[in-house]
């Protein structure tokens, strides 16, 4: 064999041995960052792990292709490709850490705020390393990835300013006591579309009716037409016909 050839078949195999080493150290690595860095937070420890292990993978390429002694051109092409490789695979990697320093930064809300973003709305359960969960009108769980809070703006309807709105209930003449038992019942389900506590403000009778006024915490007036019906079915649920003014 000429000396050529095996200095050849020497480099290949140095090539591909420092490849495997490199692969189980990004291992090794990955599995030591994820405990060290546990205390900070499961999301961000396995974040940090992984970049760490590409960066390895990555090192032992460039090292691998050294020890080849490819002609310039071809190393320029081969540490371009997996540099690309790299970076696409990272994408949502750094995505995601992008958006968890944000939301850990700049808190635009917490749990239990009720927020709009993109065209998903409803109260947030958790907040995640990786993903937000929401609880929306209909009681539906979603899911939100971090990143997505990075390219849709955030609306904050617990920070917004609320208003407070004076609701007059019309309805047949009836035991006032019966009235204000069955005001509070509809008081309470709705409460959970407010911000805050409905309040009884009167109940008087005027002739043949019974007037009820009540104020309601509101951020969204264009809710309003919503509530009302919703307020309007409540009563009818209890055989109770009303108007509002």
């Amino acid at each position: 064999m000429e000396p050529e050839t095996l200095n050849l078949i020497l480099r290949i195999v140095s090539a591909v041995m420092v490849l495997v080493i490199a692969y189980f150290l990004s291992k090794r690595a990955r599995l030591s960052f994820e405990k060290s860095l546990s205390r900070f937070g499961t999301g961000f420890a396995s974040k940090f792990a992984e970049i760490a292990r590409y960066f390895i993978i990555f090192m032992g390429a460039a090292i691998a292709i050294s020890i080849l002694s490819l002609d310039v051109m071809a190393i320029s092409i081969i540490g371009a490709v997996i540099f690309i490789l790299v970076l696409v695979s990272m994408r949502d990697i750094f995505l995601n850490m992008a958006a968890e320093l944000y939301l850990a930064i700049r808190r635009p809300f917490k749990e239990n705020d009720w927020i709009r973003v993109g065209d998903v709305e409803g109260v947030v359960k958790s907040i995640g390393g990786i993903d937000t969960e929401l609880i929306t009108y209909d009681g539906d769980l979603v899911i939100i990835p971090n990143s997505f809070f990075l390219r849709h703006p955030v609306i904050n309807k617990s920070q917004s300013i609320v208003r407070r709105i004076e609701f007059k209930l019309m309805m047949p003449r009836m035991d006032l006591d019966r009235v204000k038992e069955t005001v509070q019942e509809v008081m309470k389900e709705i409460k959970p579309e407010l911000l805050g506590d409905p309040e009884l403000i009167s109940i008087k009778e005027t002739g043949d009716k019974v007037e009820v006024i009540m104020s309601l915490p509101i951020v969204n007036l264009r809710k309003l037409r919503w509530l009302s019906a919703k307020i309007v079915k409540a009563y009818h649920a209890r055989g109770i016909d009303v108007e509002i003014e």
